[in-house]
Order: structure tokens, then sequence, then C-alpha cells
């Protein structure tokens, strides 16, 4: 973003007489004065203004205050605790009930006369802000833009997730989201929405690649906003569609040493962004499924009420009466079943079935698009749930799952499904929670060592199968609230020794001592897949992870003290 920032002059201008007042209301001067010479306090200029420019700290004070005020007549007040936290520049608290928590921040924003560009109380990249500065913001332009994108944008466009996944590429660069967001932005104004269809995927992504690397080239990228007058919808002031284009790589053009880095580190996101491309370096090992449906006549074989008709003749009878596509049609491409098709069909079966359930009458039910789920939003009065089922194909009679999720490949076909424990996940724990005695913490421990892992490069899911090998061979009873230290202990010299050996095995694959989940005998024979793999093949990843685990563990130790 171009550095803007601004002083807002703050003025009152009597409305007595140029406007229509209720009773014996007062304009805002005159309501003032009367207030203040009542209460003997300061004026709401004096409450959020430093002289006549407006304070960001102290309006930030004074929405802090109204929140808290508004809060004690809102019925959410009875069943959630508020807390307010400290902040200069926005307004944040917390709200708690249970083991449930949410933090929310808001940023303050004024409007620029009646368009989409908003002066923000966010802190600008400078070492200091002055309370009375206000930065440049174009985040409500760049939603708007992307919200019209949406809604012009054929079924199976894949634009956003094409934004979200190159980010990954960024990580450890000197390129920022927002440099990838930009280029994106110009692209989408460029392109026709039907080139980003989920078919064109590869080609958009190295037209991504193509530009960006054009830009390092030029050593200039024009800010999206600054200068364009051709951008539908969205509404920026005049000055702003006057300016002259701001370049955000005018550091390269002035530092040949930054624009031969950036080159060198371009360089490395193409390599990057090819394997990823050419493999998944997931947490869990890559096994990707098709699967394949054929109908078979069942007419002889099993006993059929009345003139009931096998599957298949019965299909060709529907059609033969409705000249449809036939279910096989429906849910599959070819011979495989359509992830995309099963999950198209699954909405159509839902919004059907929701007409003759009583929650219908109390509920409305909206579907929401989704590409491999089934995803829908219940709502009455001011009360709202969303609900996304993933589909899931069972592999023979075992807990082990084909799952419409995605993979974190770049790209997952539509007829591509991919291998899921969750189920024999939570048969493990739903056991463990039966066999362990009262009192037992080991699901506490889960949730407590997850929170330190924010910011790391360690997964929630790497957590969970340190602790899923822990609890399957030390006994239950050392589990106990009491021992509670102990096995938080346990978790961390755990993944140290992993990570020192480099080596962290899939609870799953390979692992025959697992009572009461069933796995396919393919699974229970397979070689033991190291989730640590990258880790011996890279020393300078191994270092960063040695170095964020004694993060961890300092974030550990003041988390446990705070608590005490």
């Amino acid at each position: 973003m171009p550095e803007r920032n601004f002083r807002i002059r703050v003025e009152l201008v009597c409305t007595c007489k140029t406007e229509q007042l209720v009773g014996d209301m007062l304009c805002f001067i005159h309501h003032e004065e009367e207030e203040q010479r009542r209460n003997l306090g300061p004026s709401l200029l004096q409450t959020v203004c430093t002289g006549s420019y407006l304070d960001v700290q102290k309006t930030a004070c004074r929405f802090h205050q109204l929140v808290k005020a508004c809060w004690l007549v809102l019925p959410h007040s009875r069943r959630w605790r508020l807390t307010m936290l400290p902040c200069d520049r926005s307004c944040k608290f917390k709200m708690a009930r249970a083991e449930e928590e949410i933090i929310i921040e808001i940023m303050l924003g004024v409007q620029q006369g009646d368009s989409d560009i908003f002066m923000s109380s966010q802190a600008s990249e400078a070492l200091f802000t002055p309370s009375t500065t206000w930065t440049l913001s174009c985040a409500v332009a760049e939603a708007k833009f992307f919200e019209r994108m949406a809604r012009r944008a054929p079924d199976g466009s894949f634009h956003l997730r094409c934004l979200q996944l190159c980010a990954r590429i960024l990580v450890g660069t000197c390129f920022s989201e927002y440099t990838l967001k930009t280029v994106v932005m110009h692209l989408l104004n460029t392109t026709p929405l039907s080139g980003w269809h989920r078919t064109r995927f590869l080609l958009r992504l190295d037209d991504i690649m193509r530009y960006l690397r054009r830009c390092l080239e030029e050593k200039r990228l024009d800010h999206f906003f600054f200068g364009n007058e051709k951008i539908p919808e969205v509404v920026l002031p005049p000055a702003l569609q006057r300016a002259e284009p701001f370049n955000l790589f005018q550091h390269l053009a002035q530092d040949p040493d930054a624009q031969a880095q950036a080159m060198r580190e371009f360089t490395d996101m193409q390599d990057r962004l090819t394997r990823m491309l050419l493999c998944n370096p997931g947490e869990t090992p890559e096994r990707n499924f098709r699967i394949r449906v054929e109908l078979v006549c069942t007419c002889k074989t099993e006993q059929l009420v009345g003139d009931m008709l096998c599957f298949i003749h019965h299909e060709e009878e529907e059609q033969r009466r409705n000249l449809g596509p036939s279910l096989l049609q429906t849910v599959c491409t070819g011979s495989y079943l359509d992830v995309q098709k099963t999950a198209c069909r699954f909405h159509q079966l839902v919004k059907a079935c929701w007409l003759v359930l009583p929650h219908s009458r109390r509920w409305r039910l909206t579907m929401l698009p989704c590409d491999r789920s089934c995803k829908f939003k219940m709502a009455r009065a001011e009360e709202e749930i969303i609900i996304e089922i993933m589909l899931g194909v069972q592999q023979g009679d075992s807990d082990i799952f084909m799952s419409s999720q995605a993979s974190e490949a770049l790209f997952t076909p539509s007829t591509t499904w991919t291998l899921s424990c969750a189920v024999a996940e939570a048969k493990f724990f739903e056991r463990m929670a039966r066999r362990a005695p009262d009192g037992s913490f080991h699901l506490r421990c889960l949730q407590l060592c997850a929170r330190i892992l924010v910011g790391t490069c360690f997964s929630e899911y790497t957590l969970k199968t340190v602790v899923m090998h822990l609890l399957n061979t030390t006994p239950l009873s050392g589990w106990h609230r009491t021992r509670f230290l102990l096995r938080l202990d346990d978790i961390m010299r755990y993944l140290r020794r992993c990570l020192e050996e480099k080596r962290l095995d899939h609870f799953f694959f390979g692992n025959e001592k697992i009572p009461e989940v069933v796995l396919p005998p393919a699974l229970q024979r397979a070689e033991p897949f190291n989730l640590f793999q990258h880790l011996a093949q890279d020393p300078d990843a191994q270092a960063q992870a040695m170095r964020e685990f004694t993060d961890m563990q300092d974030r550990l130790t003041r988390m446990l003290a705070n608590d005490n």
C-alpha cells in the first residue's frame, strides 16, 4: 500500500435553523453545551479529539465505553461474558461462555464522501503513527470488487482459490499477500471471467506468475485503485481516480540489490509452486483415489418386493418415462463417481426433504455454494446456524473413508476422492473416553497444547498424532488431571525427540496395535509414513522447526504461570 496518512479536522456546525428538530431538541452544538453545563464534564469534541483533529486512540476508547454500556441491555449478555481487551487503535473484546471463546477486533473508519475509500484507524507501516493520524484504506473497495466478480463469475470459477493457493508460496519471501492480490485484481479486471473456470486453473496460475515476473523485470507494479478509472461498481473519490498511478515496486527501481534479491526469491517461488503441483506436501500421505461405479442387475439374486425392479432396470424405466439423465449420469463423470456432481445431487435432496420436516416451519433454509460438500444455513429471528456436510465412501467395512474434502494439492480433480482417517480418529478417542477413569484430562491436554501452535510450522494434526501415540502406549490412569503437568511434559518431550530424529510416524499407517478401530488390511500392512519427511530432506526446515519448538515451550511455560 502507498503511504497515505491523513489528519481529520472536526468542526461542529449549528443546524438549529437549517434543519427541523423534534420538540425542544437542540442541535449538536447546543445539546453539547447544555449537557456540559449540567454535568460539568468534557464535551464530545474534547472526548474524541486532540485540538481540532479526530484522535484515533480517544475515539477507540470512546467506542470501548459505548460497547460496554450497550452490552448490558443485549440478550447475549445473559449467556456470554464480555471482557474489553487493551488496544490503542481499535476496539477489541472477548466474548466467552463455558469453554467457548471469541475474540473480536473492530477497526474504526471515516468514509471519504460517498466513496468506498476510508480513513482507517489501523496503524501505518511507519515505526510510529501519531494518534491523530488516520491511514488510507481500500479494504472496502477491494471487498466490493471481489464481491462483484463472484456475482458475475460462472459456476466453477476458481479466482479466489487461485489467490489462496498462491499465497502459500509467499511464506519466507519479500513479497506480501497484497502484492499477489494486486496482480490477481489486475488480471481479473482484464481477463474474461469465463477464463477463470477450474478447467483453466493451471493457465491462470501461469498468467499470475508471468505477470509478476514482468512487473519485477520492469520494476513496476501499479496500485490497483490509484489512477484506475476502469473499475465498475466501485466508487472512488475523484482525486484518487485522477491520481498518478502509484508504483508498489518503487523500492526495486531505486535499489538494484533489492531487485536482484526479489528475482531470486521469485525463482524459488516458481520451484516451490512446481513441487506443489507435482505432489501433495500435506501432513498426511498422498492417498488420492478415483471411485469406479458399475451397476449390477440383482433381479434374480435378491428378493424384490412386488413389481419393484432392480436398480439397473428401475433406472431404465425411469429414464424411458421422464427422458431425463440416469442417476449414473447425474453423479458420475464417465465411469467414476464425481465429487461435485454428487454434492450437487445431495444439495437437491436436502432441499426437497426440508419441505416435509417439522423444522421448516420455524427455520429458513438457504443452500450455500460449495463445490465439494453440502453447505447450508438455517436461520430464525436473530439465530443462525451454518452446517457443512462432507461426503464419504466407506472402504469396505473399515473405519477409513474416501472423502469429498479437497486434497492439499493446488488442484483436486472432481473425480478425485481423498483418504480420510477422521472416523477412525473419532472412534479411537471415543474408546479412550469410555475406558478412561473419571477426571481424565487427555482431551484438555490436546486443546491447551493447540493454543501454543499459532504462528508456527506445526499443525494441529502433528500434535494430535503425538497425543494418539502417547494415549496408545501410556496407561489411561496416568492421564488423570492430577498428573496433567507430567503428561504435558511427555507431549513436549515426545515432539522434541521426533524433531531431533526427523521422524513422526502417521498413527494409522502400518499400525496393527489399535484396538476396536477397523483398518483395511492394506493400510495395516503399509510402510509407516513419516510426517516429518520434509525435515529429513531439508536441514534448514529442521533448524527452523527446532527454533519454533523452543518458542512453543516458552509460550507454554508462560501460559501455565499465568493460569496459576
